[in-house]
């Protein structure tokens, strides 16, 4: 009786290497969770990378002219974090500690979360899938057929209400295809969300280990600290690909970033139980062909910040070290992250880290 909805998969590539990392027990997890998606299918991270991270076999002078790069003026408000978007962090994080309530005591109403149990009839008979115990549904989802979760409205859990719908003449079971239906639903109870209280003791409970936040104040300061960085990040990269000018880069170099991509969401695939296959058929992807070409825009611009960052290297004699790699990480143990993406590919995240903060160093901050 639910509506058929096509599910779409979303390809996170080591996402918390691009522009900076705060390790935390999260973030380990998430490694556990690349590792075992990457056993089925070998992602090799630092393809096309020397162990330094720089670009393997290429000299990047030969296709970039990195325009004046020390001294750039930068308006202190462009890369400034708001309140809002401190807050915003804030809410998304604390939403991770909600717990949940079950209410009893008022009615159903839309936007509400019910847990019901229900049997469906047609012509007085059960049919299959009509069925449930349990079931989670939120009012005005349109998860349900018709009108279903409509009827639930105004009516309070302890309740058992017959209610009537029909289906689409184009359901997909033809069997029920344009039938009048009747189901009996119980309200068990209403969800209710509750969120949890941010104190110093709260945040010292819960969030210094993760994260490292010592209290409410701090976290504030620090989440502060890092939606600047990343604001200040993508200005400079900003300010640095559309003043530079590139030549033609040649296509394997950018189809070996397009290799990693492909393989990762491979690897994704098939620990979700699909095949690369299925993701095209979903997304209308003729073939691999038509799929590697949709990734390649992309891949080509990763590749144009490498270069940029490999030509202000080589000038600034900007290397990365294994002090550097261990600031990038907070001074945490990184070992699952070598294991999992390589230490050239960790190498490269934290050379480009560098390459922004020597320009951020240089540059006019009005």
């Amino acid at each position: 009786m639910r509506r058929v909805v096509t599910a779409g998969c979303v390809l996170v590539l080591a996402a918390a290497l691009v522009t900076g990392c705060n390790t935390s027990k999260k973030a380990e997890e998430a490694t556990t969770a690349a590792k075992a998606e990457t056993a089925a299918i070998t992602v090799d991270y630092g393809k096309g990378l020397n162990e330094d991270g720089t670009l393997a076999d290429v000299t990047p002078s030969d296709y970039v002219t990195v325009c004046k790069y020390k001294g750039i003026k930068i308006n202190k408000k462009d890369v400034a974090a708001t309140d809002k978007e401190v807050q915003d962090q804030i809410d998304s994080l604390m939403a991770s500690y909600q717990t949940t309530k079950e209410v009893k005591d008022r009615a159903v109403e839309n936007g509400d979360t019910v847990n019901i149990d229900y049997t469906g009839k047609v012509d007085g008979k059960e049919f299959d899938g009509g069925s449930a115990k349990g079931y989670d549904l939120t009012i005005g989802s349109k998860t349900f057929i018709d009108n279903f979760e409509e009827q639930l409205e105004g009516h309070n859990p302890g309740e058992t209400v017959e209610i009537k719908v029909t289906f689409p003449k184009d359901y997909q079971s033809k069997d029920l295809a344009g039938k009048d239906a009747v189901f009996t639903t119980t309200i068990n109870y209403i969800s209710e969300k509750e969120d949890a209280k941010l104190t110093d003791d709260f945040v010292k409970q819960n969030l210094t280990a993760a994260y490292g936040f010592t209290s409410v104040k701090d976290m504030k300061k620090q989440i502060r600290e890092n939606l600047e960085k990343n604001k200040e990040n993508d200005y400079v990269w900003n300010y640095l690909m559309e003043n530079s000018k590139f030549k033609d880069i040649p296509e394997e170099i950018v189809n070996a970033r397009v290799d990693v991509v492909m393989d990762g969401l491979k690897s994704e695939m098939a620990t979700q139980g699909y095949s690369i296959e299925d993701y095209m058929s979903s997304y209308g992807y003729k073939d691999e062909k038509d799929l590697r070409a949709s990734y390649y825009d992309t891949c080509e611009k990763t590749i144009k910040t490498y270069l940029i960052a490999d030509v202000i290297a080589g000038e600034q004699n900007i290397k990365v070290t294994e002090d550097d790699v261990k600031e990038y990480f907070n001074g945490q143990d990184y070992s699952a992250y070598v294991e999992t993406y390589s230490q050239s590919y960790i190498n490269r995240a934290v050379l480009n880290s560098l390459v922004v903060k020597y320009v951020m160093d240089n540059a006019v901050v009005k």
